[in-house]
């Protein structure tokens, strides 16, 4: 039987809220006295991985964390350092008896969760360690030989089966122990502080009540309609979530949850529900990837394609990550990148395309890109999407499917309001020319002509990949390389 004389600190890291949070819930249930904690790594603050947006948004939820905690009789204790030192060190400080927390699936904190663990077990200390980033962790789906799924449509009927059978629960606030009164922290820093003084884009509220509003919001307008609207940049027809699940600040279970109790209510929004819940299901299945095959954050998920040809072309990568490229749907996608932190689904599939297959640059290099600029930054998904849209990952887009940029402007934002917001340049260019204003009679002065040929550049993409894979799979050099620029810290 479990003491409640214990003292137990629980270790926030990207499950920064208090409702149906599993490893909170679990340290609070066998406590007498609570530490709440969270360590702002200075391994990380160093790296160039953090972009401003993410720290900005980070910032903001650990403040309003703290709130909600101080309301409920405890506080937040912040501190910084590296873990693997740190935690050791405060254990012993402040008498734990055990320490919890939500399990991360990169190798980098895989690693850095493996030494706090004998650390922590070396000075006699228990360690309680949850699932809950995810609906379900990669080993408790198998296909019927055993092995880790590797393709999404059969893991997503695996998926729904187990839940069906047996769906997780969204688990109230705990009432939270007192706190250690000799457990005490730091202030939560500024971005300022920390070299970040701009966080340069416009960012979403942070925090968990922030979150639990958006989720309402949506569910309650927009996705009845998301089947239909979700591929439209022009609309607000998705869920504009993902910064929040990236950090916790809402759980995976409550998203799924809400949208079936929807649909459940209301027939009309069945098909909405059903594809969000599917994307849900996406966001697992990458995380299945990272845990199962951590090497497709340094390389092609796909071996033969480390071998692929890829171009040097820094004045093409500048005017593609500056919204400089010609083609206005790319864009207006770039722009509202820098301005927001996020970018429309849609719009990542096509500038993702644009970079590999029309500028054939490396996928990695705006893997990194996006990962520094995204206020959702995940290295599961991010690492996902680019390996899926540059065809070299798991279950990825088909090599010959390659995104006309026009087009895809053309099908997805019909009535151009996405482009003429963002590239106010064409404002004054006719609907039938806006998405190839390099037709138009009298072309706009101040905005670029194309920067490539997309129909000379497809031919070519598909010839380095028929090389690549009539050759039977890369010489090994490339994946050297690819070692070499460094591990994705995938902390935050």
């Amino acid at each position: 039987m479990v003491s409640r004389s214990e003292r137990v600190l629980h270790w926030f890291r990207s499950d920064l809220r208090v409702r149906d949070n599993r490893a909170l819930g679990a340290a609070a249930k066998r406590a007498g006295e609570l530490v709440l904690l969270f360590v702002l790594d200075e391994r990380l603050l160093r790296g160039a991985a953090l972009g401003a947006p993410r720290l900005h948004f980070l910032l903001g939820c650990l403040e309003r964390l703290a709130v909600d905690l101080e309301r409920r009789g405890q506080r937040l204790v912040v501190r910084r350092g590296d873990p693997r030192r740190l935690l050791p060190e405060l254990l012993r400080e402040w008498r734990i008896d055990a320490v919890t927390w939500n399990r991360d699936y990169g190798p980098f904190a895989r690693r850095r969760d493996a030494e706090v663990r004998s650390a922590a077990e070396s000075l006699g200390i228990a360690v309680d360690t949850h699932k809950d980033r995810v609906v379900f962790e990669s080993d408790e789906l198998r296909t019927k030989s055993g092995t880790a799924f590797q393709v999404y449509t059969p893991y997503r009927n695996a998926w729904w089966a187990r839940f069906e059978a047996d769906p997780p629960l969204v688990a109230a606030a705990p009432r939270l122990p007192p706190p250690v009164a000799a457990a005490r922290g730091e202030a939560i820093p500024s971005a300022a502080s920390l070299g970040f003084p701009d966080a340069g884009a416009e960012l979403p509220t942070p925090g968990e009540d922030a979150a639990a509003r958006r989720l309402d919001r949506f569910v309650g307008d927009a996705l009845a309609r998301y089947a239909v609207d979700r591929d439209r940049p022009d609309l607000d027809g998705t869920s504009r979530l993902s910064p929040y699940l990236r950090f916790g600040a809402l759980s995976i279970r409550a998203c799924v949850h809400a949208a079936l109790d929807r649909a459940r209510v209301d027939r009309a929004a069945r098909a909405g529900a059903q594809k969000w819940a599917d994307e849900l299901v996406w966001r697992d299945f990458y995380h299945a990837i990272l845990a199962e095959h951590p090497h497709v954050l340094q390389r092609s998920f796909r071996s033969e394609y480390d071998a692929l040809e890829w171009n040097d072309d820094a004045s093409g990568f500048r005017a593609w990550c500056e919204g400089r490229t010609g083609y206005p749907f790319v864009d207006a996608a770039m722009r509202q990148l820098a301005a927001t932190g996020w970018m429309h689904n849609r719009a990542r599939m096509v500038v993702a395309s644009f970079l590999t297959k029309d500028l054939l640059i490396d996928w990695r290099r705006g893997e990194r890109f996006f990962y520094q600029q995204l206020v959702d930054g995940d290295p599961a998904s991010n690492n996902g999407g680019w390996q899926w849209a540059a065809s070299t990952g798991t279950d990825a887009q088909p090599y010959f499917r390659i995104f006309h940029p026009v087009s895809q402007g053309e099908r997805w934002d019909p009535e151009g309001r996405y482009v003429r917001r963002w590239v106010p340049e064409l404002a004054d260019v006719a609907p039938r020319f806006l998405q190839r204003p390099w037709e138009a009679p009298t072309p706009p002065r101040d905005y670029p002509r194309p920067i490539v040929d997309h129909a000379e550049r497809r031919v070519t993409a598909l010839r380095r990949f028929e090389k690549v894979k009539g050759a039977g799979g890369g010489d090994g050099a490339s994946r050297t390389k690819s070692r070499r620029r460094g591990e994705n810290l995938d902390l935050f």
